[in-house]
């Protein structure tokens, strides 16, 4: 944590004026704190008696570059936070973005002899960090049975760290989603039509018009206009058929990511048919970031936020930087918080990235159990590496010649069923040109 300490003289003529004065905030900061202190009170003997008398007050406001107001704090507090997933009272969760930042003096009271304020702002540097979450959940505001802050009641106790709304065809609650500082609440809408349904992640108003339309042509103009707003575009259970399946052809405008495993279990028709299409095309050399939902509507057995869980390595847990993750490929989906946990490094690569021929990348797995099977995938093999007796943890290297490479973990959860999967990654991609 990186720090800068700087101070203000206040005259007395500038007592009951408002003046800015500025700093600098490097780039990369995940969130900021920012105290200050100045002699406010004085002590003095008036015959036996002692006396605490306040000779300064001085209030704390805060602008972003720009000179866009933060908020204030007045005189009762000395330290703020300020951070994207949620700042101090009084002040509005932004993003700490690089450049000149102003704080907003109130010198409401100064001593005869004036005063000197002293200003210290820490950073906390952004960091590459695994964030579990769930992408796709319905509440009261469609066909789910939880308000939203049930919704994040129930997600904080399975220990997740983000959860999407995606609503059908409404953005209504968008505008009130709550802003918890240990959880990051993103809006969304999941897009829902007779031919398909597909989530548009990250804004609260992803369409001006009705989410009604007719038409291929049409269905392509909603899409885009989402996608010019600045929605990130997944593609929602495509395989789940007859009645929810996407029917309007992968062609039919750009998207970001497609959800390969929706709901409990990857063991269902839709989800292994998606994950075999999706290998396929990793295959062809098409590179199609992942991730999995929940499509949570109502508390049941296997029916929680976060079953699956989609784990995502972010900079930070703010909605930005969650959002980047989907799209970038950093990614693995496991059946639920508690299921095995991967990271994967390629030299300075990690999932979804794309490195050089030959470069070695090296998966460490947690969480495992006797028996586990993790599963190393290519475009043209794939390898099994069981867990012996005692396993907790592995580690699994790669280096062969292949377009990509991606790791699944299989689990015999009972004695008469086969193995299924708990964990999914998305690939480290391979350059064929170095």
């Amino acid at each position: 944590m990186d720090k800068i300490v700087f101070e203000r003289r206040i005259l007395p003529e500038e007592e009951r004026r408002y003046f800015t004065v500025p700093f600098q905030v490097p780039e990369s900061v995940d969130r900021m704190k920012i105290t200050y202190e100045y002699p406010r009170f004085e002590t003095v003997r008036d015959g036996d008696a002692v006396l605490r008398r306040e000779i300064n007050i001085i209030d704390l406001a805060l602008n972003a570059p720009g000179g866009e107001y933060v908020g204030a704090s007045g005189s009762d507090r000395t330290e703020i936070e300020i951070a994207p997933t949620g700042s101090s009272q009084g002040y509005t969760a932004v993003p700490v973005t690089a450049g000149e930042w102003e704080i907003i003096v109130g010198a409401y009271k100064v001593a005869p002899g004036g005063v000197t304020v002293r200003y210290t702002v820490e950073f906390t540097e952004k960091q590459l960090r695994r964030y579990q979450g769930d992408l796709h959940i319905h509440t009261t505001a469609s066909d789910g049975t939880l308000t939203t802050q049930e919704v994040v009641d129930l997600a904080r106790q399975h220990h997740l760290d983000f959860v999407f709304i995606t609503n059908h065809n409404n953005y209504s609650e968008n505008e009130c989603l709550p802003r918890p500082r240990d959880m990051t609440v993103v809006p969304g809408t999941e897009w829902t039509h007779y031919m398909g349904h597909a989530n548009f992640l990250g804004v609260r108003r992803p369409y001006r018009n009705p989410f009604c339309v007719n038409t291929r042509e049409e269905a392509r103009a909603q899409i885009l206009e989402a996608r010019e707003r600045g929605a990130t575009i997944v593609y929602n259970h495509p395989f789940c058929a007859p009645e929810c399946g996407w029917k309007w052809g992968f062609d039919i405008a750009p998207f970001d990511a497609v959800e390969i495993w929706n709901g409990p279990l990857m063991l269902n028709n839709e989800n292994t048919a998606c994950l075999e299409w999706w290998h396929d095309q990793l295959c062809e050399g098409h590179r199609i970031a992942v991730i999995g939902g929940s499509d949570f509507h109502r508390p049941g057995p296997l029916m929680l936020p976060g079953i699956p869980c989609t784990c995502l390595y972010a900079m930070s847990r703010s909605a930005e930087d969650l959002l980047s993750a989907v799209r970038g490929g950093h990614a693995y989906i496991k059946m639920d918080p508690g299921s095995p946990d991967l990271e994967v490094h390629a030299g300075q690569g990690i999932l979804g990235d794309c490195v050089e021929a030959g470069t070695q990348v090296t998966a460490e797995f947690t969480h495992l159990r006797s028996g586990d099977l993790i599963r190393t995938i290519t475009d043209t093999d794939s390898r099994d590496t069981v867990c012996p007796e005692g396993t907790v943890s592995m580690q699994v290297r790669f280096s062969a010649p292949a377009r990509f490479v991606r790791f699944e973990v299989l689990r015999s959860l009972k004695t008469a069923l086969p193995p299924m999967r708990v964990l999914v990654s998305n690939p480290v991609y391979f350059d064929p040109e170095s």
